[in-house]
């Protein structure tokens, strides 16, 4: 699965992580406004971000039955901005679940939405993919409309679902067949 990567667009390349992108990792991760709507634990201590990085950098891309993160980077500036998670063959075989965060400085300019219409299509083949899931909070609509952009539906809230940090949160999953986002991303 690594010839398909680096994947690169206009203005990022999602690529496999390396061990020195921790204190990247480690900015966003440990940011309280970025990591409040997530399922990470805040603070994020620097050790945990350095050993995460090392894990995936030495990781096979793309195991099944396990979450393999994806590094993006800004071309222009060569700085690290965010990261992907690809849960392949979850939640069954043939399906991908998808996660994401962006550091503060790159949120609102189109990045994500920019890499997963990069990615997500190059997976279907090599990964024999059907469909793609998500699930946000239902506080973070920003997140969804990535999603919708992408030809992603939402389902119903699911009120209460996931207790982190304290409370309980109320969440929408979203799913998208793999024939339909190629067919919308190929326009």
């Amino acid at each position: 699965m690594t010839e398909i990567l680096p994947i690169e667009t206009e203005r990022l390349i999602i690529r496999a992580f390396r061990v020195d992108d921790a204190v990247a990792f480690h900015g966003w991760r440990n940011d309280a406004e970025v990591a409040r709507l997530t399922l990470w634990d805040y603070p994020y201590p620097m050790e945990r971000a350095e050993a995460f990085c090392k894990k995936m950098a030495g990781m096979t891309p793309f195991p099944e039955g396990e979450f393999y993160q994806l590094m993006i980077e800004e071309k222009a500036t060569g700085r690290a901005v965010g990261d992907i998670g690809i849960g392949n063959g979850r939640p069954e075989p043939g399906a991908i679940r998808v996660g994401y965060s962006l550091g503060r400085g790159a949120q609102g300019k189109g990045f994500m939405t920019e890499a997963l219409r990069a990615l997500l299509p190059a997976l279907v083949a090599p990964l024999g993919i059907k469909h793609f899931t998500a699930d946000i909070d239902v506080r973070n609509p920003a997140s969804g409309r990535v999603l919708e952009r992408l030809g992603f539906k939402a389902g119903p809230v699911h009120e209460k679902r996931t207790f982190v940090k304290g409370e309980w949160c109320d969440e929408v999953d979203y799913e998208v067949s793999a024939s339909a986002l190629l067919a919308l991303v190929s326009v």
